[in-house]
């Protein structure tokens, strides 16, 4: 059955929109078709409005509502299914870099998982409560977005955290604050991940959207990235991870 989306975001879009295209970001074809290819049904249609183009800028009106340009396409949008690729990269901002002193905190959702006995111990909340901070614009946009439509929305999880040996070859746009302190441990970056997640769930369960999971098969058993999934910069995934998150999406929303 055939199926017309809606996709909006920021930079994670970017990953969605070449596979979707069946392109490599470097240009031409991929190797092979992306993972979603079977599951496409004639006539399946994806648009997707790219929020970082200086046309939406701000994305919030005075008055609260998006931007006219946004609104008009949400307004015309004949689509069944609209997608949220809303933020996403706020867990890197205050992670991604091994800030001194060491600090490392017990995620709530899974507290057993091990603690750097050398780094100070923090409270989760005092994480959270900043990440809410930050992440309080895309979740007013999910709002509006939620608002403006009919039918189903789906806001898609951000990708994990990458590996550090992909970082440190592809370290930008952090490369000076990792060559004055270095990376902040993997297990660190997958905490702050997870709970950067919950408030995404949290959120969506409040305004009646579904969240989409990050595919598990574009993730090492301890919740890192695949190496073959990066884009060539320290927090995004590439054309192939974007085809798996189609892939989802398609199987999700079937």
């Amino acid at each position: 059955m055939s199926r017309s989306y809606f996709l909006m975001g920021r930079s994670h879009l970017t990953a969605l929109w070449y596979a979707w295209h069946n392109q490599a970001e470097a240009g031409g074809p991929p190797p092979q078709p992306y993972a979603h290819a079977p599951l496409v049904a004639p006539g399946t249609r994806m648009t997707f409005l790219q929020l970082e183009s200086q046309r939406y800028e701000p994305l919030f009106t005075p008055e609260g509502a998006f931007h006219p340009e946004v609104g008009r396409a949400l307004a015309t949008s004949a689509a069944q299914i609209h997608v949220s690729v809303l933020g996403g990269n706020d867990h890197s901002m205050i992670g991604l870099v091994a800030h001194p002193p060491g600090f490392d905190f017990v995620l709530p959702d899974e507290p057993d998982l091990p603690l750097d006995r050398q780094a100070r111990l923090v409270p989760a909340e005092m994480l959270r409560e900043e990440l809410e901070r930050r992440i309080a614009p895309h979740l007013r946009a999910l709002a509006l977005l939620r608002a403006a439509v009919a039918g189903r929305v789906v806001h898609i999880e951000s990708p994990p955290p990458l590996p550090e040996d992909h970082i440190r070859r592809h370290s930008a746009p952090f490369a000076d604050e990792i060559a004055a302190l270095g990376i902040a441990p993997a297990l660190l970056r997958y905490k702050i991940w997870r709970l950067h997640s919950g408030l995404y769930r949290e959120a969506c369960a409040r305004l009646g959207v579904d969240l989409l999971p990050s595919p598990l098969a574009m993730r090492d058993p301890s919740g890192i990235m695949l190496p073959f999934g990066c884009h060539p910069d320290a927090t995004h995934g590439n054309a192939l991870y974007g085809g798996h998150v189609l892939k989802a999406l398609l199987e999700f929303t079937a």
